[in-house]
């Protein structure tokens, strides 16, 4: 784990020189030892590159790197405590806690006031100073090479350049697929699973090759495509990982079946729970990456089989490396070997990483590009990594030939885990960008059971990081959300990262490995994380690890009395995720040197009354404690945090002098608290903190405030100064109308007097938002959410302030708008809005001009010209939800014609729209593809939409024509008994089609061919068409496949 050694000797180094320059180490008689120091510590810093590239395949290499590092970490903790004496000397002699510590080294000078503790740490530097002598000699017999190329400089792209190129987090899609080959297997495959040859034996299909072939990707193509969705009505996808929880496993596929589970732990009964489950309907299991069959023979064989004797015609599909497993799953006669990649598709491949001025005259570089392809040898994983490298270099010969001639191509001896081509893309990371990378191999590999972490829980040097190992192909986001983004990392490359970080890094995934939780052969473990293991994980085995300097525990933990956190001492991060953790609060003062507390989803009811003493805590991750029921008054005295999240947790108050926390970036779940000293002119004291202890927080990055209703009056809004946090860019609004409603309620008894204060309430909630204004300037998502009672939303959400200032927002969500007669005008204008929800705003009457522009800002005739920027320029996402739009403004029609050129879904439900806007219909209008109707009641038509891929439309009584869909190939249709006309849809592949109270099939199915159908209908239609000769039968006889089933009323 080099990086880790490069950065600890760079920090280390940078320390000496601090302690130097603060003359320091003559005042604790140890300058001398000090000076061998700096001057050891420069002699190694020269070859430390090649001990990196020698450690791998060199043992002794090995050993004199863990010593070095070993040294570091040691001289880092003292370092601390140091600073930690100094602060103890500071508040001895009446300093403020929240005094800005100085440089590392600088409060060295407060020891000196303690000469016991001045004697120790000048011991302890001279003890630290013998053993680098002692590492700095042993490097004599390893004739280390000094001096080679660092990272700086073989990096061709200057950071601007680089930054430039980069995407921003919610642009990074999956590299699109190439080649015909995998479109004829996945054709091939659908067909054979689909396929019935007469025996109601469980066929077992298999799809095997080498990690990084594209194994998971083929069978992820064939489960999504439209042939299997059809033919299997229950579809299951399973992750196996190499050591797996039995009955984990079974509840995954439990509930992916539509079963329910209720956490159970006995197998017998799990068993018969996913038997039953899957019995239900034809069924197909996917098992991805399955490395041994114990899954297969131990778990998942008798309930699959039971199941598909219930269901013939059910399917299991497997991924493995090992053709052996597979025969043994019973795939014999259906086995599919992935094949690599051929020369042109491995181009294609590569050249979708580079970026897009890199494109331009690529093809003067094939040549080359070809040779470094020759290197891949097909494989698409190393293709990608290959070409995220690429992308950091210039699109020149020069360039691309110090890649193909790297040595790290044929580096000699290299282990059966680590991959020249991962090597050579890891090589050329800087040493942050290694640490971080290696990192990532501590987190649970399962996706699926993971939280999503917010981008904002790290600071912007750490997302500019993430970003660049996914540019890098290095690991893949898997998911988005308006808050955060989850990521996976391939097995190939995770392998790669825990074989490099092995030697002080331990992921256990094992019960055998649960009962130590720690390595072997005298291995010092720096970072342990701890997966969902079957068995809880013993306390007393985990307490042996004293060097731990990272924790992370997803399991259970079997505690016993007096169970403590006092022996990992070094601790910088402890990480516990739905485990029982309350017992470990007493001791977590003792962790002097920790950064990061996240306990996550645990029954964590305080947190300790002298948290004050863990002066370097930086990170409080409270996420889902719902014992938690206040915060110690003594967090107010740490002055180094830098987030908090106490969302979904029970406390409703935070102690008063919060505002002095000024290096918060991220503040998440800050309850609003008022009480009776909480008005105008009160010169009473209160015990907790109110909205105007949020004005010093000016680095806020993140803020999220719940319980604005409780807010008196705009006054005590305008203090908080959000307007002055010129960081800002996720700003999240939420309200109680249940706290509201019940307020209401229990001061006025109900009626008149409760609608005045109600308007009152409405009233005074309008002046508090509108004193809450964010920095427009810098504000990229934005939420209102929880039951706003205002009938305005404030003016700076309208124009011109709109247009002139939100040039950044990106997301914006109003949800829960009972009282709200109207949208900000001019949302149109905003340049970057991506994604725009509004959900339940039922007073919301019309949606016209003011939607696409406001009046005063339309031009004459209220169309936009031609030279005009379309309205809602990036605009991809719309959700309109619970409207009630009565009316439609003919006059906008030109303007919406242009609107949203790049919108690709569309969603409306509960509005009472007639007909869907016109300038959906426009020819010019290429991205919209899905297209979701739900539960509108007066809309008559749908046409013209000539992208739209796929339309679903559910409970809309008086639609009548669905029509001019050329590109259409999926419909739903459920619950629309009026509609008459279904046509001018050539491309439709899929038609689904249901209403219990249908009498007769509806006629238009005659004029639609469809590949299938499935209809439900009612009973006694549906036994009507089982009858030969049926006169309905006629309607859906030219359609090939059908599905036909019954729905109770």
């Amino acid at each position: 784990m080099a990086a880790v050694l490069d950065a600890l000797v760079a920090s280390v180094k940078k320390l000496i020189t601090d302690m130097a320059k603060e003359e320091v180490s003559m005042l604790l008689g140890v300058s001398r030892e000090i000076t061998k120091q700096e001057d050891n510590m420069e002699n190694i810093k020269a070859f430390l590159a090649d001990a990196e590239r020698r450690r791998i395949t060199d043992q002794g290499v090995q050993r004199w790197v863990t010593k070095l590092k070993g040294a570091m970490y040691d001289a880092i903790d003292i370092l601390g405590l140091c600073q930690l004496e100094a602060h103890k000397q500071r508040e001895s002699k009446g300093g403020g806690s929240e005094d800005k510590v100085p440089g590392c080294f600088q409060p060295l000078l407060f020891c000196l006031r303690n000469p016991v503790f001045a004697h120790e740490i000048g011991r302890c530097i001279k003890g630290l100073n013998q053993r680098l002598d002692e590492i700095y000699k042993g490097a004599a017999k390893f004739n280390f090479i000094t001096n080679l190329s660092c990272y700086q400089d073989r990096r061709m792209l200057t950071d601007a350049e680089h930054s430039s190129s980069l995407k921003t987090m919610s642009e990074f899609d999956e590299t699109a697929i190439v080649g015909e080959n995998i479109e004829r297997d996945t054709k091939e495959l659908a067909q054979v699973l689909i396929t019935n040859n007469g025996k109601h034996d469980l066929k077992v299909v298999s799809i095997v090759g080498m990690g990084g072939m594209g194994k998971t990707t083929l069978a992820q193509k064939i489960f999504k495509e439209a042939t299997i969705q059809e033919h299997f009505k229950t579809r299951i996808w399973l992750s196996i990982t190499q050591h797996f929880d039995e009955p984990q496993l079974l509840r995954s596929a439990i509930k992916h079946a539509g079963g329910h589970h209720g956490e159970e732990r006995d197998m017998t009964l799990l068993v018969r729970t996913l038997t039953d489950a899957l019995s239900a309907s034809r069924f197909l299991l996917v098992m991805d990456d399955v490395w041994s069959d114990d899954a297969w023979s131990h778990v998942l064989s008798v309930p699959i089989r039971n199941a598909s004797k219930e269901q013939p015609g059910s399917r299991v599909l497997v991924t493995t490396r090992k053709e052996d497993l597979a025969l043994k799953m019973g795939a014999s006669l259906h086995q599919h070997r992935v094949r690599p990649l051929e020369e042109e598709d491995a181009w294609s491949l590569l050249t979708k990483q580079l970026r897009p001025g890199q494109v331009v005259g690529i093809d003067q570089l094939k040549n080359i590009g070809m040779e470094i392809l020759k290197k891949c040898e097909g494989l698409p994983l190393a293709i990608k990594v290959i070409g995220g490298l690429l992308s950091t270099r210039y699109a020149s010969e020069r360039d691309w030939n110090v890649v193909l001639r790297s040595p790290a191509w044929s580096i000699a001896g290299l282990p059966q885990q680590l991959d020249n081509r991962i090597y050579l893309s890891y090589e050329d990371l800087s040493p942050q960008l290694k640490q971080c990378f290696l990192y990532c191999s501590l987190f649970p590999k399962a996706p699926d059971e993971s939280s999503s972490h917010d981008e904002y829980s790290l600071e912007e040097m750490a997302t500019e990081s993430y970003r660049e190992l996914i540019k890098r192909n290095l690991i893949e986001p898997i998911e988005y959300s308006l808050t955060g983004y989850r990521c996976t990392m391939h097995d190939v490359v995770r392998c790669f990262a825990e074989y490099m970080a092995r030697e002080e890094s331990v992921v256990v995934v094992h019960d055998r490995q649960a009962a130590t939780c720690g390595g072997s052969g005298g291995l010092l473990v720096r970072r342990l994380s701890v997966g969902q293991t079957v068995s809880a994980v013993e306390w007393v085995g985990l307490q042996k690890q004293k060097a731990l300097r990272t924790l992370i525990i997803n399991s259970r933990i079997n505690y016993q009395s007096g169970g403590s956190l006092e022996s990992f001492s070094s601790l910088r991060v402890l990480y516990i995720w739905s485990a029982d953790s309350d017992g470990l609060v007493a001791s977590l003062p003792k962790l002097k040197h920790l950064r990061y507390l996240h306990l996550e989803n645990t029954n964590v009811s305080r947190l300790p009354d002298d948290i004050q003493q863990m002066k370097f805590l930086q990170h409080i991750d409270l996420l889902r404690c719902k014992k938690l029921g206040h915060l110690p008054s003594s967090i107010i005295k740490l002055v180094h945090l830098r987030s908090l999240d106490i969302t979904g947790s029970d406390v409703s108050v935070v102690p008063k002098g919060f505002g002095g926390l000024t290096n918060l970036r991220m503040l998440e779940g800050f309850p609003v608290h008022v009480d009776d000293t909480d008005h105008v002119g009160s010169s009473s004291s209160s015990r907790w903190c109110s909205l105007q202890e949020l004005a010093p927080l000016s680095q806020l990055r993140k803020l999220t405030l719940d319980g604005l209703e409780k807010v008196p009056g705009s006054w005590m809004a305008e203090k908080a100064m959000i307007s002055r946090k010129a960081h800002l860019s996720y700003l999240e609004f939420n309200y109680s109308t249940t706290g509201r409603h019940t307020t209401i309620s229990s001061t006025t008894g109900g009626g008149e007097a409760a609608e005045q204060q109600q308007r009152q309430q409405s009233v005074i909630e309008e002046e508090v938002l509108e004193k809450l204004c964010p920095p427009t300037f810098c504000l990229e998502n934005l939420t209102v959410e929880g039951g706003y009672a205002g009938r305005q939303l404030p003016n700076w959400m309208h124009a011109p302030a709109l247009a002139a200032d939100c040039k950044s927002l990106r997301f914006l969500r109003l949800g829960s708008l009972p009282c709200c007669i109207q949208l900000p005008d001019g949302l149109c204008y905003l340049p970057c809005l991506e994604s725009l929800n509004v959900e339940n705003a039922p007073a919301i009457k019309r949606i016209g001009p003011g939607f696409q522009a406001p009046s005063s800002l339309l031009p004459a005739g209220d169309t936009f010209s031609a030279a005009s920027p379309p309205p809602f320029p990036r605009l991809r996402r719309l959700q309109l939800v619970g409207l009630c739009e009565e009316e439609q403004q003919g006059s906008a029609k030109a303007a919406i014609a242009i609107a949203m050129p790049f919108l690709e879904t569309l969603k409306i439900e509960n509005c009472k729209l007639s007909c869907l806007p016109p300038g959906l219909a426009s020819i010019n209008r290429h991205a919209l593809r899905e297209v979701f109707l739900y539960e509108l009641s007066n809309l008559t038509c749908v046409e013209n939409l000539s992208s739209v891929v796929k339309l679903d439309v559910f409970d809309c009584p008086e639609l009548k024509r669905i029509s001019g869909l050329p590109s259409v190939h999926k419909i739903r249709i459920v619950r629309c008994p009026k509609l008459e006309v279904l046509e001018a849809a050539p491309s439709l592949d899929s038609l689904v089609l249901g209403d219990a109270t249908m009498e007769t099939l509806p006629g238009y199915l005659q004029a639609v061919h469809p590949r299938f159908l499935q209809l439900a209908c009612s009973k006694k239609m549906c036994q009507s068409l089982s009858s030969p000769g049926c006169s309905e039968w006629r309607k859906i006889s030219h359609i090939g496949k059908r599905d036909i089933g019954f729905l109770e009323n």
